[in-house]
């Protein structure tokens, strides 16, 4: 099994190396060019320059930002995988928003040049959301990496949380952002909206929001490499070296990992019994490698 699942994820990486990933340089173009321009545009704006200066210099960040994220993203074909390996590396493609979040920020607190907070604190925010989107996309191919094409076995699995509840809060944000535009208090506003924004990103991420043909792909896959969940847009996997015991707990299913956990609750999961039987089995043949 051990060699079959090598073979897997060489002849994987073969084909990721092959295939033209058009979404994937599409995508670090983009975190390239908000990157390089966030970065320039700020520092500029630190110094003192006027608004013109600023929208010249940050155009040209960003096209050379993109053109440079698209030229490493069409010659090193292995870049997508080394980027969603771990979680680590995928938070961060997010970190180089923070010190452009702590420019913005304390423009509410310290006195600084004109358009600083015009500039920083949208640009964390942009920073944020196309490295949040690269990395999952990353997250994506790693998985299609190593797992190969079919899987063993699957079953249907519905991610937790509330449609309404989510709804309700992105209104509020709504709301919240234009009483703030109202009294043309803008960053307020704007800070909202990112806030919004990131909220409704993370119900599509995880699953809670779904639309379009791939909105009924929410299922457990079992696979040589390891357990794969399955939402409409994402993938994530857990690899069985880093299980170490699989058990029920309140009619649910967890996957204990070392400090962490892997949870399933009761309504969850179609077939607890079968997934908890199906990877007491795969653990089995993997500890007698």
């Amino acid at each position: 099994m051990a060699v079959r699942t090598a073979l897997t994820s060489f002849d994987a990486g073969l084909r990721g190396s092959d295939t033209p990933d058009t979404a994937f340089q599409l995508a670090t173009a983009i975190y390239g060019g908000t990157l390089l321009a966030g970065f320039v545009t700020t520092a500029i704006a630190l110094v003192g320059s006027s608004l013109i200066v600023l929208a010249a210099t940050s155009a040209i960040g960003f096209i050379s930002g993109c053109l440079g994220g698209l030229m490493l993203a069409r010659v090193d074909h292995e870049l997508p995988a080394r980027l969603g390996r771990t979680v680590t590396r995928q938070l961060a493609l997010t970190v180089p928003a923070v010190p452009l979040g702590v420019v913005g920020g304390s423009t509410w607190v310290l006195s600084l040049e004109p358009y600083v907070d015009v500039v920083a604190f949208p640009s964390a925010v942009v920073v944020f959301a196309t490295g949040y989107a690269l990395s999952k996309l990353a997250g994506d191919r790693y998985v299609e990496t190593v797992v190969g094409d079919d899987p063993i076995d699957t079953w249907r699995w519905l991610p937790p949380g509330s449609v309404k509840l989510d709804g309700v809060l992105v209104f509020l944000y709504v709301v919240l952002a234009g009483g703030n535009a109202i009294v043309e208090n803008w960053l307020q506003a704007l800070l909202w909206v990112s806030l919004g924004s990131l909220w409704v990103g993370s119900c599509l991420v995880e699953g809670r929001w779904r639309f379009g043909p791939s909105g009924d792909r929410t299922e457990l896959q079992l696979y040589d490499a390891g357990i794969v969940k399955q939402r409409p847009y994402t993938r994530t996997l857990v690899h069985w070296r880093d299980i170490d015991h699989v058990r029920m707990h309140n009619g649910g299913l967890v996957f204990d990992c070392g400090l962490r956990s892997v949870r399933f609750n009761r309504d969850e999961l179609e077939e607890p019994d079968a997934v908890l039987e199906a990877v007491d089995q795969q653990l089995a043949a993997q500890n007698a490698w």
